[in-house]
């Protein structure tokens, strides 16, 4: 089992989507950048942030950031003192940070949800759903019984 991890997901950061900017940016076609003015943690920061738009395969634009450190295009800024992307401020997604034995307890729980069965592997087997296909329900279960086995032996 790997240990904990340590790092912060990217929903500890406040975001700034391009989306909130959506309607400036459509006004003023000749925008080449937003300024942004904002306090975090008690300082204040004030800069340009360069934007940039790629043609959509069914007409119209979309808009994106060019992150201030490294210049990469991104649809999304995190704020970590001065908003950068996901990639510089060095966070993962919080799916990115689940262990490996809540990955074999959230899959069970939504193959109990699939079969309506109730939640918890101490529970035993249910009877089949109405409307669901004997081969459907034959392949859950048996996934179901082999994460069931994973999971009492990892714990034990």
């Amino acid at each position: 089992m790997p240990k904990l991890a340590t790092t912060h997901s990217l929903s500890n950061y406040p975001r700034l989507s391009i989306t909130q900017y959506r309607e400036q940016l459509k006004q003023s076609t000749s925008q080449q950048s937003i300024m942004l003015d904002y306090k975090y943690k008690g300082k204040s920061y004030q800069y340009d942030i360069t934007v940039s738009s790629t043609p959509c395969n069914y007409g119209g634009y979309r808009h994106w950031w060019h992150c201030p450190k490294c210049c990469r295009r991104a649809a999304v800024l995190y704020c970590a003192g001065s908003y950068v992307c996901r990639y510089c401020i060095g966070a993962n997604y919080q799916t990115q940070l689940i262990q490996p034995i809540d990955r074999l307890f959230k899959r069970v729980s939504v193959i109990r949800a699939k079969l309506e069965w109730q939640q918890g592997i101490a529970h035993g087997h249910g009877s089949k759903p109405k409307g669901m296909h004997y081969s459907t329900y034959s392949k859950l279960v048996n996934e179901h019984d082999q994460l069931t086995q994973k999971i009492i032996g990892a714990m034990s």
